[in-house]
């Protein structure tokens, strides 16, 4: 599993991985604990894969841009 990097912005460790689909109960219980941030079932280029517990950033994409 890949260690959560430092927050780009404020440098904070706070950080957690942005999980998408559809919660179930797992996934929910890590979001809960503060383990995980919940991004929703849309996935784009667009979209993040890192979250700031600390001051909300959210950066990296989950999926590679295609140029």
């Amino acid at each position: 599993m890949e260690k959560n990097p430092k927050c780009p912005k404020c440098n904070a460790d706070k950080t957690v991985p942005i999980v998408y689909g559809f919660p179930g109960l797992e996934m929910l219980e890590s979001y809960e604990k503060g383990e995980i941030m919940i991004g929703g079932c849309d996935i784009g280029p667009d979209s993040p894969k890192w979250h700031c517990k600390k001051c909300g950033h959210q950066w990296g994409f989950l999926l590679s841009k295609l140029n």
